[in-house]
């Protein structure tokens, strides 16, 4: 199920615009002859045929315009990327890059000696900053260091995928075809091989209201809007060490503080987190950082409100959700991090009530790790048993890959 946000009184304002009015078909009489009625049948039968086939052919020009071209999967890429069209996020510098327009070259395939890029690190202050320094504190980061080129490889691949993304979310595309395309970066990246390296769960497109966990079933049709907020979330593991990241895209300026409220709540999260980081004193710098903006929406102003039942999560190997959580607002109970854990921090910025209920279709499926076997009698129950263990392990899944693997109901 995805998570919707309650909103205050009526809809949400920057819920997706009404479908047009459909006006009713007329029907014609058949108060004719049976001859002329003959006759009328066949002309409509040609216009019919007529109408299918530009039908047809415009369908097949706007697959055309909107497919990539063939020269984008060799055709050299720059890290340098302009995203004047996303609101918020900045754009990316260039520097050393070994990628094609269209990513298509692995990241072993860049990186052949091993040694992934580091990636962004906070370093320790004030009383806890020998960490950073201390000998006895390096050693034990050596030992985990086969971990490290685990991690660094699935967040090359994540970071490879995140630019490609940001590149293609446009207006005017369809949910079905955006996801699909960076599920497929990713597997391409990471050279997906069942559970050794894959997609760590389904990518998220929640849109609106929506704050997280959907992803466009079978069939799905929808169309991003110009209008929209829309959140990202991409997971990709390598050896079951996973990288669980996201980020908000919106195309209006009206929801620049919105967009601007999560991404400093997320930053305040991850400075305040470290070994023997109290949990419930992240969740209050979070929840204060957050609710310190506010977002002007057709012309009524709003408090931004931190959700308080979504929140961040410990992350294990082969186990998106593991253990302890980070809470996003005050008042959790006062646990620890503990040296070993890896954390995802994630924060949720709503113009509603601050709370998130289960709505609409479930897109995200999972084994639970918890259970060793399962009685399951039906022959057919017990081939897709198998087949989502061998492809997936206790990672989530959803029912387009499911279908990609070639089992029918």
């Amino acid at each position: 199920m995805e998570a919707k946000t309650e909103e205050p009184n009526n809809k949400v304002e920057i819920a997706e615009p009404e479908p047009k009015e459909q006006k009713d078909s007329v029907k014609e009489t058949e108060a004719k002859t049976e001859e002329n009625g003959v006759k009328e049948d066949k002309k409509k039968k040609k216009k019919k045929k007529k109408k299918k086939g530009k039908k047809d052919e415009t369908e097949e020009t706007k697959k055309v315009n909107t497919s990539f071209p063939e020269e984008d999967k060799t055709k050299p890429a720059t890290r340098a990327q302009d995203n004047s069209t996303l609101r918020i996020l900045k754009n990316w510098e260039d520097g050393p890059y070994k990628q094609t327009v269209y990513p298509t070259i692995p990241i072993d395939d860049q990186y052949s000696d091993g040694n992934f890029p580091l990636g962004l690190v906070v370093p320790y202050t004030g009383e806890y900053s020998h960490r950073m320094s201390a000998p006895e504190e390096k050693k034990k980061e050596e030992l985990l260091e086969v971990q490290y080129k685990c991690f660094r490889k699935a967040a090359e691949c994540h970071r490879q995928a995140r630019h490609f993304a940001q590149r293609i979310i446009r207006p005017g595309e369809s949910y079905m075809k955006l996801v699909t395309e960076i599920e497929n970066a990713v597997r391409r990246l990471i050279k997906a091989n069942k559970t050794e390296a894959n997609l760590a769960f389904p990518c998220g497109f929640s849109i609106n209201s929506c704050a997280a966990h959907f992803t466009p079933n079978p069939g799905d049709t929808k169309i991003l809007q110009k209008e929209d907020v829309v959140k990202i979330d991409i997971g990709t593991h390598y050896q079951g060490y996973i990288v669980d990241s996201a980020f908000t895209v919106a195309f209006d300026p009206t929801f620049d503080n919105l967009l601007e409220a999560g991404k400093e709540a997320t930053m305040t999260g991850v400075k305040e987190a470290g070994i023997d980081a109290r949990l419930d004193e992240i969740g209050e710098k979070i929840q204060e950082t957050m609710e310190s903006y506010e977002v002007t929406i057709k012309g009524k102003t709003r408090p931004i409100k931190s959700v308080r039942n979504l929140q961040g999560h410990e992350v294990a190997r082969y186990k998106i959700h593991a253990g302890k959580a980070v809470p996003t607002v005050k008042g959790a109970k006062p646990e620890k991090m503990e040296e070993g854990e890896v954390y995802a921090i994630e924060t949720f910025a709503s113009t509603g009530k601050g709370y998130v209920v289960e709505d609409g279709e479930c897109s995200h499926y999972m084994k639970s790790s918890e259970l060793k076997h399962l009685p399951i009698k039906d022959t057919r129950a017990k081939f897709l048993l198998k087949l989502l263990e061998e492809n997936y392990s206790t990672l989530a899944f959803c029912r387009r890959w499911i279908d990609d693997m070639g089992f029918e109901k």
